[in-house]
């Protein structure tokens, strides 16, 4: 693992960026945590996500992925809080039973979520673990946990420790869940949920394609040819994709595998 150097540049942007909070935070109610949001959206037989809003309308939107797991209950990626009505659909959809914490950046929503399910089964990569006990108790590690429910977890190479890429079963096919080492941040995505923004996205290299962004490119990639190569073998080895979701941009449910290889393409 590649040691962390205090006050680096890479620390200092993941800690500017692991510090938002909401405006009106107050643990005990959860509507102050409820920001502007998409309803659920079904990509899938079992997978649907949910577009979120950020506190600051410079950041870019945020993506919420549920998987119906093999016994009926629900996985959550990147929680997200609902307004009262679609937390009832999600509920109606299943039991929530395990939150992925995808990173230390995606902690936002992470302790209302823990508190509203106090038997909700919290998960996160061993290189997020002490980053995001600083705002929930974690059960266990993904690697370990996930795979027990048919979820292969990947480790990017190439980029320096911190998430990992999340392979789920579907009936048919799989789906493959990224969190900030691609977007697909589209112009009418961000002309629907982040007008105020979409110009300052734009111009620091966050949007219009699928692939890493130039912050992504300075801040998490250490390797930028390990990176790209992992990429194609990702697309070469997973077979039958059918979704790909990201925790910031549109998920994608065509041509999956060639996006892959349009997302390593770009690092040429």
């Amino acid at each position: 693992m590649e040691p962390r150097r205090k006050g680096s540049p890479t620390e200092v942007f993941y800690y500017l960026n692991s510090i938002v909070k909401h405006r009106q935070k107050s643990v005990e109610n959860w509507q102050s945590y409820v920001l502007p949001h998409s309803n659920i959206e079904s990509l899938a037989p079992n997978l649907w996500h949910v577009t979120g809003t950020m506190p600051n309308p410079m950041l870019p939107p945020r993506e919420m992925t549920i998987f119906k797991l093999a016994d009926g209950d629900l996985l959550i990626h990147s929680a997200i809080a609902l307004d009262s009505e679609t937390m009832t659909t999600l509920e109606s959809l299943g039991t929530p039973k395990i939150m992925v914490v995808p990173n230390r950046i995606h902690r936002l929503d992470a302790t209302v979520y823990k508190q509203r399910y106090p038997k909700l089964l919290v998960v996160c990569p061993s290189a997020a673990l002490p980053y995001v006990e600083e705002v929930v108790s974690v059960d266990g590690l993904a690697e370990e946990v996930l795979p027990n429910y048919g979820i292969v977890c990947h480790q990017p190479a190439g980029i320096r420790p911190q998430e990992l890429v999340y392979e789920l079963p579907l009936s048919p096919g799989k789906a493959l869940v990224f969190t900030d080492i691609l977007f697909n941040l589209t112009e009418s995505y961000l002309q629907q949920y982040a007008p105020k923004g979409k110009l300052v996205l734009q111009w620091i290299g966050t949007g219009g394609f699928f692939g890493i962004t130039e912050l992504g490119k300075r801040f998490f990639m250490s390797d930028r040819q390990a990176y790209r190569q992992w990429l194609e073998e990702l697309a070469a080895n997973t077979s039958d994709l059918h979704v790909i979701c990201v925790a910031h941009g549109s998920p994608i449910i065509t041509n999956c595998n060639q996006k892959l290889y349009e997302a390593a393409a770009r690092l040429l």
